[in-house]
């Protein structure tokens, strides 16, 4: 009875490990959005277009630390304020998450998988977070899950935060797999 539970885990966590683009195609412009609706990022209090292209190893750390704020402020207001509150400030959790990340998958285009031999335990811890507050969508858990892996295996990211996103792969349907 034992081998169909791992059987299935297998198959859950190695949905995971399909090859991913890791880069842009050479020459190609990221397209036009076409929105129907305003986007939630026109409330984020971080700007998540900014371009990390050019930053040092430090300016990259002091955005971390700024994400880590707009991360966290409103979560903090949402349990500690007033209910007639909840739906603004719901409202600016979810934009500063989409916010950071996008600014995290810049982040990664350029310099890879936040170490914390790099830029500290705050960006490192911060980019944890980035991930797990979408941890209902098992494509961006998996899009992000070999490089949360490759950096557990060298002592770069904590395997505690780690082993939270593997369960939580492990328990979101397949079927919210994106190809």
């Amino acid at each position: 009875m034992k081998h169909p539970i791992i059987a299935s885990t297998m198959f859950l966590l190695a949905c995971c490990h399909s090859p991913r683009q890791t880069e842009a195609p050479s020459g190609s412009a990221e397209p036009a959005a076409q929105l129907s609706r305003p986007s939630v990022l026109m409330y984020a209090d971080i700007d998540p277009f900014i371009d990390v292209g050019n930053m040092t190893e430090q300016e990259v750390a002091g955005l971390f630390s700024k994400m880590h704020q707009a991360d966290q402020q409103y979560r903090d207001s949402l349990y500690n304020g007033r209910k007639e509150n909840e739906a603004a400030f719901s409202q600016k959790m979810r934009a500063n998450d989409e916010a950071n990340l996008k600014i995290l998958n810049k982040i990664i285009q350029v310099h890879g998988w936040p170490k914390k031999s790099v830029f500290g335990e705050e960006a490192a811890e911060t980019a944890w977070l980035v991930i797990w507050h979408h941890r209902g969508n098992r494509h961006i858990l998996c899009q992000h899950f070999d490089l949360m892996e490759k950096a557990v295996n060298e002592g770069e990211m904590s395997a505690s935060l780690f082993r939270q996103v593997e369960d939580q792969v492990a328990m979101l349907s397949p079927d919210q797999v994106n190809y």
